[in-house]
């Protein structure tokens, strides 16, 4: 029984102490970014990104991989006082292991199953004129060359993405039918700039970041902008290579009028995004000049924090997991 108070202690102060201490700070400083951008746009950056999953990922990654280090029968023996009868590593340890290995399959299982979207009533159109007419399109432009489009009956948007990591556009055929050549390209350029981007999986990622946060609830309002300014900014990649920004606006404006189902399938970019005040505003921007790309460094500096976290508890005899395991274990005999 004694094995378990170390990794619930663990998980206790990581969940509920330091996990909400960092998205606190996480937050102070996207509000600060929101007063500094000079664009509205300008907050769909990859730092804003890295700042929403930051909190989260960086002591999950860290704890997961000290309670692997710590697991190992060179490093437990330092900081375990507890007689695990013989085994050749620490019990806690690797209870620690199992349990964050276990939480982040589930909950990725999980939200991965909850995030399908759900298309059983669609399926691909037979009309195929349309499919060559959309097939035309894609193929005469340089930048949608190898984009996969799915013309579909009954779609529940009238452009949206839809994928993790091989994302794909859904076209409605309805849709479809009623616009020019124009609109349809500079429309399957936003979503290309949605795909190219990676959106549906890193919307994925802030998701189930701030699910398993129990302060996460204080980032969801940043997590609305930052998806938010990305559809500005894929309007602005649109126009950039080539789409119409009058095309691209009435587009936007027909799919907000298209009558449809609402599509709940979190895992989605659509074209006509989230929010009417936003759709008003994207359409103002287009008509007045569109965003021009921006790139960060976001995506850099998350990945060299995440590695550090990884690859830290590693160097060195003792960390601070083993510290902290070794003031469970001392409690643990005051007691007993």
């Amino acid at each position: 029984m004694h094995e378990l108070l170390f990794p619930v202690a663990a998980v206790l102060v990581m969940f509920f102490m330091l996990i909400p201490a960092l998205t606190w700070v996480s937050r102070v400083v996207l509000a600060w970014r929101r007063r500094q951008v000079r664009r509205w746009a300008g907050f769909g950056s990859e730092i804003t990104f890295a700042w929403l999953v930051a909190p989260t990922l960086a002591p999950l990654l860290w704890l997961t991989s000290s309670a692997l280090h710590q697991s190992e029968g060179s490093a437990s023996s330092d900081c375990c006082l507890v007689d695990h009868a013989g085994a050749t590593g620490c019990v806690d340890s690797m209870l620690l292991l199992g349990a964050l290995l276990g939480l982040i399959v589930v909950m990725v299982g999980f939200r991965a199953w909850r995030e399908q979207p759900r298309q059983k009533s669609m399926g691909h159109t037979s009309d195929a004129s349309l499919t060559r007419r959309v097939a035309a399109i894609v193929q005469s432009d340089p930048h949608l060359s190898g984009l996969r489009v799915q013309v579909a009956e009954h779609a529940p948007e009238p452009v949206y993405t839809v994928g993790l990591l091989r994302a794909y556009v859904v076209l409605n055929a309805s849709f479809a039918r009623d616009a020019d050549d124009a609109l349809l390209r500079a429309a399957l350029l936003h979503e290309y700039a949605h795909i190219r981007g990676f959106d549906t999986l890193r919307a994925f990622a802030v998701r189930f970041c701030l699910s398993i946060n129990p302060a996460g609830s204080l980032l969801n309002p940043d997590f609305e902008r930052w998806r938010n300014a990305r559809e500005a900014q894929c309007d602005g990649e649109a126009v950039h290579w080539g789409g119409e920004p009058l095309a691209l606006a009435e587009g936007i404006v027909r799919a907000a009028r298209f009558h449809r189902s609402l599509y709940s399938a979190p895992a989605c970019s659509a074209l006509c995004g989230h929010d009417r005040d936003t759709l008003k505003l994207r359409v103002a921007l287009l008509l007045d000049g569109p965003p021009l790309p921006i790139h960060t460094l976001g995506h850099v500096a998350l990945g060299l924090l995440l590695a550090v976290a990884v690859i830290t508890p590693h160097f060195g005899d003792v960390g601070a997991l083993q510290h902290f395991h070794l003031e469970v274990e001392r409690w643990i005999h005051t007691l007993v």
